[in-house]
């Protein structure tokens, strides 16, 4: 029986492919190819709009994992499939996309109302009686998180308000991007695993189903909402003409699709009940596994792989934070001098400035919140007790990254006094932890453990293989394939 699996991480800024080989625990190799489908118009971007072409990203990424098998010689036995948790494309009943994908990043739900002084997301939340939590930010009953823009129902609200919906007899139903991929190799209609359904906004984790009366509530459709399934389990097979496509073997399985944030976890964490991990991409999540629904405080609370639960901070700070930073000094620099450095040249010097810095930045504190996080959406950024001495790129680096540091080990923090086990084990992972020695010194004095790189890159994708070598039978669960290949 074959050793290979292939698997497909649709991000937002880049597609990656991986295979992995279970028997020798190893990345045979990885693709990467740039996110090129993205049709927001200038004037849209300006006003918070993300909008993409998923039929273009989805071809993107098969392109990608033709290419990694033409690289490797590797013939896959099943395919597995990650990538951004939340968005929302209407198809039809081919299957056929209407309109554009709204993606995770867009902000349309922040808008106020016609006429009113109140968000969509405000409007939700008095039309589902959720609770307000502390910053404002609604929260429905038992959906482990609150109710968030761009995440999959707001934008379904935000259509139906707008009059942007077609009728409900028209067979028209949301998916994300994710389960679209999966859709597209298989042939079938998209389904989704709670992984990613919780990214709906409307998912009841008491039930582990979709809470019927609050969208009901909400004036959604039913028939809007994509069909449940389990977490590795085949959607179905590869159909004749994507495994031409792909260079692959037809009828191979395809898993079902589950979120990159527990992908990520699987694909690094070999003991669950003993590790916090922390990935920093484009985002960040400081995460622990839990087997029961426990108190979330103002971190989630997300449905694992097949069973339990992360209960994790998000999004507060990630790579975009220091993206910001970078960009101000890019900014700087073509606006005085005329021209711009390249970005990764600039990325790295700023680290090594940043190395330079004594830790503590000689008293400069950074406020990392530049748009804002889940407790306080109303936040912004902030530098203080600045001289004239620490007025430096170094400085202002070396106290964003502790800055960052520090936000992550409250998360961590936050879900030990919420009755979580305190953790043995730092495991981290992501580019913007793996690049930035600086900021893994600043993780490691806040969490006081010494943190452990995962053995392999592309950790949500190795995740998304381990789901599909679980939807095959090559593993019984997926607790005992993250056992055997993160191991160290």
């Amino acid at each position: 029986m074959p050793n290979y699996y292939l698997s497909i991480d649709v991000g937002s800024t880049s597609v990656t492919a991986a295979i992995i080989d279970i028997e020798s625990k190893s990345l045979v190799g990885s693709s990467t190819a740039a996110n090129t489908a993205e049709v927001t118009s200038p004037a849209d971007k300006k006003i918070g709009r993300s909008e993409w072409d998923l039929d273009r990203m989805a071809l993107l990424a098969i392109e990608n994992a033709r290419y990694l098998i033409e690289q490797t010689g590797a013939q896959p036995a099943a395919i597995g499939v990650t990538g951004q948790q939340q968005g929302l494309q209407l198809l039809d009943r081919e299957l056929n996309t209407v309109g554009n994908f709204i993606s995770w990043q867009d902000q349309r739900s922040k808008d106020s109302l016609a006429g009113q002084n109140r968000s969509y997301l405000e409007a939700m939340g008095e039309l589902g009686n959720a609770e307000t939590e502390d910053g404002g930010l609604p929260a429905f009953e038992d959906t482990g998180c609150p109710i968030v823009t761009g995440y999959t129902a707001p934008n379904l609200y935000w259509l139906r308000v707008n009059n942007e919906l077609p009728d409900a007899d028209s067979g028209v139903h949301g998916t994300t991007a994710p389960e679209f991929v999966v859709s597209r190799l298989t042939g079938t209609r998209p389904v989704s695993d709670p992984t990613d359904a919780v990214g709906w906004g409307v998912y009841d984790l008491s039930k582990m189903s979709w809470n019927d009366g609050l969208i009901e509530s909400l004036g959604l459709d039913k028939s809007l909402f994509i069909e449940l399934a389990d977490s590795c389990t085949p959607a179905g097979t590869l159909t004749r003409e994507m495994a031409e496509k792909l260079g692959a073997i037809a009828g191979i399985p395809v898993s079902v699709a589950s979120g990159d944030h527990q992908c990520s976890f699987a694909g690094t964490v070999a003991d669950y009940d003993n590790t916090v991990a922390i990935n920093v991409g484009t985002g960040g999540q400081a995460s622990v596994y839990v087997d029961q629904p426990t108190p979330r405080g103002w971190l989630e609370l997300r449905p694992f792989v097949q069973s339990g639960y992360l209960l994790a901070g998000v999004g507060v700070v990630g790579g975009r934070t220091f993206r910001t930073l970078r960009n101000f000094f890019n900014n700087a620099c073509r606006v005085i001098a005329g021209y711009e450095l390249d970005p990764d040249v600039l990325y790295e010097r700023l680290v090594e400035l940043a190395s330079e810095v004594p830790a503590g930045a000689e008293g400069m504190e950074f406020d990392p919140l530049f748009t804002g996080s889940r407790s306080n959406p109303l936040a912004k950024a902030a530098v203080r007790n600045i001289t004239p001495g620490t007025l430096t790129p170094g400085h202002m680096a070396r106290s964003l990254f502790e800055a960052m540091a520090a936000q992550l080990s409250d998360s961590y923090r936050e879900a030990v006094s919420l009755g979580a086990s305190e953790r043995s084990v730092l495991v981290g992972s992501g580019n913007g932890l793996k690049l930035n020695p600086v900021l893994r010194e600043s993780i490691e004095t806040e969490m006081r453990m010494h943190l452990k790189l995962g053995r392999h890159n592309e950790e949500a994708a190795i995740g998304a293989a381990l789901c599909a070598a679980v939807a095959d039978g090559s593993f019984g669960s997926i607790a005992e394939a993250s056992a055997s290949f993160a191991s160290t």
